[in-house]
């Protein structure tokens, strides 16, 4: 599926395959980066999220984890493996009344898979996150 066809699959609220599992998508918010872009962050059954940037064509998704990880010299380990630093940026959400400001850091391992530190400015709680890229071909509507 293209970029398009699944943001418009979660406007009309139906289903989509991920990796040949079914994603119910029980929540979208609009993501508005602090470069002024929108990015899609949609949330799914049990901890599972979808990041859609339709402007770096790129499908991120995201496992929340109950673990807590410290970036050590912009160096995180989890599962045996060291990831580096390779993004931040920050976002508020386009239709939250408390304009809080979501603060992230990003870590990539050799595999390209990611671990996403999430900050709520506002209350101070961060979201650890696992994750890996998703490429339209392994997206297909259910």
């Amino acid at each position: 599926m293209m970029i398009a066809d699944i943001l418009s699959a979660f406007e009309s609220k139906n289903d989509i395959i991920v990796r040949d599992k079914t994603f119910h998508s029980h929540t979208i918010e609009t993501a508005i980066l602090d470069t002024g872009e929108q990015v899609f962050w949609a949330y799914g059954d049990v901890g599972v999220w979808l990041s859609v940037d339709p402007g770096g064509e790129e499908i991120m998704q995201f496992e929340d984890l109950d673990e807590e990880v410290e970036p050590e010299d912009d160096v995180v380990v989890y599962g045996g493996s060291d990831f580096e630093f390779s993004y931040e940026g920050s976002a508020k959400l386009k239709n939250d009344e408390t304009s809080a400001v979501y603060a992230f850091r990003e870590f990539e391992n050799g595999d390209g898979k990611r671990i996403r530190l999430t900050t709520n400015e506002g209350t101070g709680d961060v979201t650890v996150s696992f994750g890996s890229i998703v490429t339209e071909e392994e997206i297909q509507e259910a």
